[in-house]
């Protein structure tokens, strides 16, 4: 009996066996809880067994299990787990064997010698009875069918002459024979699985159990043989579901990894290639499962004619399959041949003869025992150029066959990221730029618990016809306690791919609101309030929440609306454009300025641009740097700020470096500037001089005694 079920103990397949026995139709089945269909009192009995399936457990376990429908019977199970292709456990697979009928009959045996010889003759294993000195004294009528041997002969013979040890007697081959010939005491109370030879010759597996009771301070020992040649096949059939995938009957993840240790075991040169197919959900979300289905077949297919002696073929995944070529590495040569791999992979076919175009990316790592082959990063992405060190002068330490397949694996992440259709080799300093990212993000997550390692860096931003203050931008700086200050550009994006980008602006949208409060207070008597600039992620806009989010630091901070400046990337009001409107209209409803930073670097539309409340276009420092290098440059810059003042919108550019950017910027009637040239971003007590006028870009005011001589 085969039953298939998901988390929630809900049945997702079960077979015809398992219906019948369950009394009622597998439509009736599929899709209810397991309590519902075995009963609460048979649930309660087996639920471990499947939570600990689901924890990644594979459980073999028997006894009696009382079902309201059926009563209590006695099931041999086996629960495995079902793993996704990124290692998930989704569901659990549970094999059940109903062997009722046999343990009841041992069930009933008591203390009467009568009830005893009835078991004992009627029982399905066999029984043999053996003295002290070896002398066989019980023989059951199970022993006689198994082996072939009558009892009216073995009775009174020697366990060793009974198994053949001197060619006396048909029976169970040597490797059970050595077991009963000599001294049994070791062998109470363990199970040993041999093989066994009947009469005729023919071999099976046995089971062999022994008991020992002493009367009269002798020992007395039962073996217990157990044919298990049904459950060997059943065993054999579990394991092809276990290591070979349904879909294309290849070798799946679980085979791979076997084949792989085997190879670091006997220390093999060998390459493991990942062909991982290059927008596959399209295909199948388009045309349906059954479809992408076909499609993996004909590739495996494709894959299998293409594979060579010695090599070894894989399917690791929904959409990647795997090629282990074994022998030392030529790079040259292996790379022309994946190469035409995949131009077979674009042109795939189904069986039925449906085409369809296909590009992979492919992952490679040549290893000695599992050691990859190390090269250059550069070489080890623009594919078959040169071959890798020599295989003979690499170290061979122990590893796992994991560490070569995530290798692998990496190497095509990389492919993938790249666009795909590319071949990848493994370099190692890939993997350790994943143990930094990581490393990046559990430290960050850290970071935003404690709250002392974060702090916030503020750059002036200029008027650029007086010079003046006009605010600031907030930039978030991270101090990290044994790395020392970790760049923005190298914990931002590892912030925006997890997520934390929203608490962390959360976080530094209070801090500059709180700075810009105080700053207010300390500002020059006379001037103009200061804003302060803060970024917006485009995940952060993207977020249902970002405006109440906003609006509950302002509260928080009693901060006037009017100076905040938002900056938003093109890129990020352009993922969703319509969706981005109602979030900045609000915004802007509530006070606070709007600016697109990086003007020129996305992909704005002007029609969306005239739409959205802006305040300012921010000039990216791009085209800033290169103004002076041509007059097409020049005319970028001039072309950005015409456009600005026909849509009223400010103008700021940033990354000015030097006078002559600043003076060309306010000739073009740039309305703000912020760069090295003014400041550097700094800390909050740093900036106070400036928010009080102590301006150093500024030339100091002449006395009148100067101005007369």
């Amino acid at each position: 009996m085969v039953a298939l079920l998901d988390r929630s103990g809900r049945y997702l397949f079960v077979n015809r066996a398992y219906a019948a026995f369950s009394g009622r139709p597998p439509e009736r089945i599929i899709g209810r809880r397991i309590d519902e269909v075995i009963g609460a009192t048979a649930y309660a009995q087996v639920r471990t067994y499947g939570a600990r399936a689901l924890a990644g457990e594979a459980v073999r376990t028997e006894g009696w299990v009382d079902y309201g429908g059926r009563g209590r019977r006695y099931l041999r199970r086996v629960y495995t787990p079902l793993l996704t292709t990124e290692g998930e456990i989704t569901a659990y697979i549970a094999f059940l064997l109903d062997e009722t009928e046999r343990h009841s009959a041992a069930q009933a045996l008591t203390t009467s010698q009568a009830l005893k010889s009835a078991v004992i003759d009627g029982a399905l294993d066999g029984i043999i009875g053996i003295d002290a000195a070896g002398t066989i004294v019980e023989f059951n009528p199970a022993c006689e069918r198994m082996i072939g041997c009558p009892r009216a002969w073995a009775v009174g013979h020697k366990i060793a002459e009974l198994f053949g040890l001197g060619g006396a007697a048909p029976g169970i081959d040597t490797g059970l024979a050595s077991c009963l010939s000599g001294d049994l005491a070791p062998l109470v109370g363990a199970r040993r699985e041999v093989s066994a030879a009947r009469a005729d010759g023919t071999r099976f597996p046995v089971e062999l159990s022994v008991t020992v009771v002493r009367i009269n301070g002798r020992p007395l020992y039962t073996a217990y043989l157990r044919d298990i040649s049904e459950r060997s096949r059943f065993e054999r059939e579990l394991a092809m579901l276990a290591y070979r995938d349904a879909a294309t009957g290849l070798p799946n993840r679980l085979q791979l990894l076997r084949d792989l240790e085997t190879a670091i075991a006997d220390e093999r040169a060998f390459a493991l290639v990942i062909f991982d197919i290059d927008r596959f959900s399209n295909i199948q979300n388009s045309f349906g499962r059954e479809f992408a289905t076909e499609v993996l077949i004909g590739i495996a297919e494709g894959l299998s004619a293409a594979t060579e002696p010695g090599d070894q073929l894989a399917r690791v995944g929904d959409r990647a399959f795997a090629l282990v070529i074994n022998g030392p590495t030529d790079r040259g040569r292996l790379g022309a041949r994946l190469e035409a791999i995949s131009a077979m992979m674009r042109t795939a076919a189904t069986r039925s003869g449906a085409s369809v175009f296909l590009t992979a990316s492919v992952g490679v790592v040549a290893a000695v025992a599992g050691v990859p082959v190390t090269s250059d990063a550069a070489a080890a992405e623009s594919g078959p150029v040169s071959d890798p060190p020599a295989l003979a002068s690499l170290p061979a330490p122990a590893v796992l066959a994991e560490d070569v397949l995530r290798d692998a694996e990496i190497a095509t992440s990389r492919a993938r990221d790249a666009g795909g259709d590319r071949q990848v080799w493994f370099d190692p300093a890939m993997h350790d730029r994943l143990i930094n990212r990581v490393r990046t993000e559990h430290d960050l997550r850290r970071a935003l618990e404690r709250d002392d390692q974060l702090w916030v860096a503020y750059q002036p931003i200029v008027e650029m016809v007086t010079g003046r203050l006009a605010g600031f931008e907030a930039l978030v700086r991270w101090r990290h306690p044994e790395r020392g200050q970790i760049s923005p550009g190298a914990f931002v994006p590892i912030a925006e791919e997890t997520g934390l980008i929203v608490t962390l602006g959360r976080w530094v949208l209070g801090e500059a609101c709180r700075q810009i409060c105080r700053w207010q207070v300390e500002r020059e008597p006379g001037s103009a309030p200061l804003f302060m600039s803060v970024n917006l992620s485009p995940l952060e806009l993207d977020e249902t929440d970002c405006f109440d989010r906003v609006t509950a630091v302002i509260r928080e901070t009693n901060a006037d609306p009017s100076w905040l400046k938002m900056e938003i990337t093109e890129s990020a009001v352009m993922r969703k454009p319509e969706e981005s409107l109602v979030v900045l209209r609000k915004l802007k409803g509530l006070g606070i300025r709007l600016s697109i930073d990086d003007f020129g670097t996305g992909h704005s539309s002007l029609s969306y641009l005239t739409k959205f409340p802006l305040d300012s276009i921010k000039v990216d420092r791009s085209f800033v740097s290169v103004m002076h290098q041509s007059e097409e440059n020049r005319s970028m810059v001039r072309m950005i700020v015409d456009l600005a003042r026909l849509l009223g919108f400010d103008v700021i550019a940033e990354g000015i470096e030097t006078e002559a950017d600043a003076n060309l910027l306010r000739a073009l009637a740039c309305d703000y500037g912020q760069g090295y040239h003014y400041a550097r971003p700094m800390p909050a007590a740093a900036a106070c001089d400036l928010v009080r006028g102590v301006l150093p870009w500024q030339p100091p005011a002449t006395t009148r005694d100067d101005d007369e001589a």
